[in-house]
């Protein structure tokens, strides 16, 4: 949760007040409810409190689902420990990010459709850019939810998106190619002639091979996704700007580092759990105000 509140642009979807989270997600049934989440424990023996408001009544089955989806999100099933063990044996310079940032789970979004459209939105832009575009964007497409005289976003639906036009999304700074590219995307996803959540059991390179077919996306996002949206943490999106930045900061002396050495670096010292350390320096870098 602290990494939402570290961020710098107006988050609408993923809402950290007064150490609590908010998240507006879809059940089964397409019902939105508010989930509400806060931190009760210590660092070795971590709790939640969990609370969903709803405008309807919900089903066993439908609740199930919003509490699995919340578990995945925030990776409450991951075990942390053989990470944390092989790090510490292959690289002292992320264990010490390890030491003050130890229980930080790596967040994924509820769908791949919206990881898609994250990675879509942050082409070539800062993160801070694309956060407040994607803040637009959800304002304008997203369902909302009042709760306690407050007003809480979903993340838009592919349906929404997909009934857009170029002119519509440059109003909110998206480039008519990328407002092009997410129409696509949604497009496709909202007639079922793709599947983004069946990619989640597929391998790194079908991921990889499937997101390229598709009109302004590759490898870089398609690693993106992996990562935020499918939980694949043996991936890393080396092709990112701000993580090679890193690398060469934190490993080579501000030398720069290119894709290719980025990659062995990963699995030099990180092996399989390279998109997991990659998501630790990353916001060990924002924490160390190295990022902005």
């Amino acid at each position: 949760m602290g990494l939402y509140a570290s961020y710098k642009f107006p988050e609408l979807v993923d809402v950290v007040q007064n150490g609590q989270y908010y998240r507006v997600l879809y059940t089964e049934s397409s019902q939105p409810v508010l989930v509400v989440v806060s931190a009760a424990g210590a660092t070795d023996t971590p709790a939640l409190n969990l609370t969903v408001h709803f405008r309807e009544s919900l089903s066993e089955e439908n609740l199930n689902h919003i509490l699995n989806k919340i578990r995945w999100m925030l990776g409450l099933d991951e075990d942390l420990r053989g990470f944390y063990a092989y790090v510490a044996e292959h690289d002292p310079i992320l264990s010490r990010f390890i030491k003050r940032l130890r229980g930080l789970r790596a967040p994924a979004t509820p769908t791949v459709f919206e990881a898609v459209i994250h990675a879509l939105v942050e082409q070539q832009i800062s993160f801070n850019f694309a956060g407040k575009i994607k803040s637009r964007l959800v304002q304008k497409f997203g369902e909302t939810m009042e709760v306690g005289g407050k007003t809480y976003y979903a993340f838009p639906k592919p349906e929404n998106l997909s009934r857009t036009t170029p002119q519509e999304l440059r109003t909110l700074q998206l480039s008519r190619r990328k407002g092009e590219y997410i129409i696509g995307v949604a497009s496709k996803a909202a007639s079922g002639e793709i599947d983004f959540e069946a990619l989640k059991f597929q391998s790194n390179q079908t991921v990889v091979e499937e997101i390229s077919k598709l009109r302004g996306l590759g490898k870089w996002t398609a690693e993106m996704v992996m990562v935020r949206g499918m939980r694949k943490l043996d991936a890393i999106p080396a092709d990112d700007v701000a993580l090679r930045r890193l690398i060469s900061h934190y490993y080579f002396d501000g030398a720069k580092v290119s894709n290719a050495q980025a990659r062995d670096l990963a699995e030099e010292r990180w092996g399989r759990y390279r998109g997991y350390a990659a998501f630790y320096l990353m916001y060990g870098g924002r924490v160390e105000n190295f990022l902005k």
